[in-house]
């Protein structure tokens, strides 16, 4: 029997740093205090496939880690939650990403500097094995498609191309270039987004993919390259769904206290991912998303406070449509 979700994007460490520093410059030179400091599985799709798992899903994940021990926590991390990683390829001699988030300042998501892997974010090549392994599912996500430009117009479209003939659902989660790319950014995924179904994008990303500010108008530009459904992520505002019925808003919804929103559209993702493979009606799936979403933000890190299925059913059916 097929799995239920097949994940390709980059991993790395996230560092959070949680804390109360100085507001002035002058003062932070010489500052020294204690803070919360936790180190988590992260990326693109680190945080996805543990909120895929913590929903109930058989998740599998190709990708490429460092052959050290910071690729090895990414991996045990993953494992203990649930997610196959059978497709983690680990690359001797090379270096995992990280993110520093230095929660110091009342931003619960910046400032954040970051170091860049010096190996690929995943196979630039799929060989038998990994097309058995990704297609062998009911649903394949890519994520961080535009981070690594040495992904573009490559083998992650064939895989794509591939998936559509088999009939899966297909999805990406776009987000945004770590290298200077021109307007439109939709020349860098002409040739993949007609296997799309889903595609997840921001605000910003909506806009500069199409090269269109206002955000109706990006959004079907997007749609007319090819996925039926484009979900923007707006962060505190809710989402906006785009669809061929029109479109409609889901306002966030507000469960726990914001602790950081560190890996929110990965959780809402998630849940997106949850309803599609269900047949949910899309305002149904989005309300779903909003309230997962709305759960992790009382935690650090993506997926600490990522909820369960039932936990997510039964917020909304105390609240009904509310």
């Amino acid at each position: 029997m097929p799995r239920d979700v097949s994940v390709v994007g980059p991993l790395n460490i996230d560092l959070l740093v949680i804390g109360e520093g100085p507001s002035s410059f002058e003062e932070l030179t010489r500052w020294e205090g204690p803070s919360d400091i936790h180190m988590t599985a992260a990326g693109s799709v680190g945080y996805l496939v543990q909120d895929l798992a913590r929903l109930g899903l058989d998740v599998g994940l190709v990708s490429c880690l460092s052959d050290d021990s910071l690729g090895a926590f990414v991996v045990d991390t993953l494992r203990r939650a649930g997610v196959d990683t059978t497709g983690v390829r680990l690359v001797p001699d090379t270096v995992c990403a990280i993110g520093a988030y230095l929660l110091l300042f009342g931003s619960r998501k910046r400032p954040l500097t970051y170091r860049l892997p010096t190996h690929d974010p995943w196979p630039l090549a799929f060989d038998a094995a990994d097309l058995d392994y990704l297609l062998d599912a009911r649903l394949l996500h890519c994520g961080g498609y535009l981070h690594f430009d040495s992904v573009y117009h490559g083998a992650t479209t064939d895989l794509f191309r591939r998936a559509r003939a088999r009939g899966l659902i297909t999805t990406i989660d776009t987000q945004f270039p770590l290298k200077p790319l021109a307007r439109p950014w939709l020349a860098a995924m002409a040739d993949i987004l007609p296997y799309v179904d889903v595609l997840f994008v921001d605000e910003r990303e909506a806009r500069s993919l199409a090269d269109r500010e206002d955000l109706a108008e990006a959004a079907g530009l997007l749609r007319e390259a090819g996925p039926a459904t484009v979900v923007v992520k707006q962060g505190s505002e809710g989402s906006s769904v785009f669809t061929a019925r029109g479109a409609f808003h889901q306002p966030a919804v507000r469960v726990a206290p914001l602790v950081d929103s560190i890996g929110a559209g990965d959780a809402f993702d998630a849940a997106f991912l949850l309803g599609l493979l269900e047949g949910w009606p899309v305002e149904r799936t989005a309300r779903f998303a909003a309230v997962t979403a709305g759960f992790t933000v009382g935690g650090v890190g993506g997926s600490a406070a990522m909820p369960a299925r039932g936990q997510v059913e039964a917020y909304v059916a105390g609240r009904g449509a509310s």
